[in-house]
């Protein structure tokens, strides 16, 4: 075969490794069809292994649904992924971003190192020199500009623990509050609504709701492809009885538009006028 460059090169693949790399391709594709409901990831990296796999329970953190996984582990690596059956959230089913949950654990384009710029590049560096050069940073324009000239924004994925955790470090030892999260940023406006609304501060219901609704109304909502495993129980209940509707509110055609009763569209940054209509 040719590289890149238009010269010839040899493959040195022994018989030993060419069947091992047969096997493990054969047996990535026969796991994948006779278990539909289980992803495998990066399989052929595998091989040599124990072969006793390990089930282990585990959140799924690519949104905030809250659906259970059980993550095959086999020597120390997370090697597949299927729903959790016993999860009363998502009953054993999996979205394709929890069914591919383990490959992001082994992207090839994953920082593996901590990296800070030197000279205009970032440069991977141990991660007690990163941190050093966090608290210096910190230390200095704390002292430089007062206490409160800095802060720390979290994810939305924090743990109760890492919000804790943030909490102590900048309100108890670094004397700021300027402590904030995406969750809060992200739930300040649905707050206001809520408590205008309900007169309190959370999301009225429960998932099983779902399971005993008449009517849904997804509202500017892709509830199909963004949260498909809730959405599939709308479904089960649809066909489950004989009274359900669902009824798409939108500015464009979607999946979910498409396996509503009934599909609405509406001009983009109109929806104020109609839901001011509506009350």
């Amino acid at each position: 075969m040719k590289n890149k460059g238009g010269i010839e090169v040899t493959m040195k693949l022994d018989r030993r490794r060419f069947i091992q790399s047969a096997a493990a391709t054969s047996a990535m594709a026969t796991a994948a069809a006779l278990f539909p409901g289980i992803s495998f990831g990066d399989w052929p990296k595998t091989t040599g292994n124990s072969g006793v796999v390990s089930w282990q329970k585990a959140p799924c953190r690519f949104c905030g649904t809250g659906c259970g996984v059980l993550a095959g582990v086999i020597d120390g690596r997370a090697v597949a992924v299927k729903g959790d059956p016993n999860c009363s959230v998502n009953k054993g089913l999996c979205c394709m971003k929890g069914y591919h949950s383990v490959q992001a654990l082994y992207g090839s384009d994953r920082l593996t190192m901590a990296k800070i710029r030197k000279n205009g590049e970032m440069v991977a560096v141990p991660i007690q020199e990163a941190l050093d050069l966090v608290a210096a940073k910190l230390k200095e324009t704390r002292e430089k500009h007062g206490k409160d000239s800095v802060a720390i924004y979290g994810s939305g994925q924090w743990t109760i623990p890492d919000g804790y955790v943030a909490s102590k470090l900048f309100k108890g030892c670094l004397g700021t509050n300027n402590v904030e999260a995406n969750a809060r940023l992200c739930m300040s406006s649905a707050v206001t609504g809520f408590m205008t609304s309900f007169g309190i501060d959370e999301p009225m219901g429960c998932y099983e709701d779902i399971d005993n609704a008449n009517v849904f109304i997804t509202w500017g909502n892709n509830m199909a492809e963004m949260h498909p495993v809730l959405f599939s129980r709308m479904l089960a209940n649809r066909k489950r009885r004989t009274n359900v509707k669902i009824i798409d509110f939108a500015t464009r055609m979607t999946r979910t538009s498409q396996a509503a009763d009934k599909s609405i569209l509406f001009k983009p940054q109109t929806d104020l006028a109609v839901a001011n209509a509506i009350c």
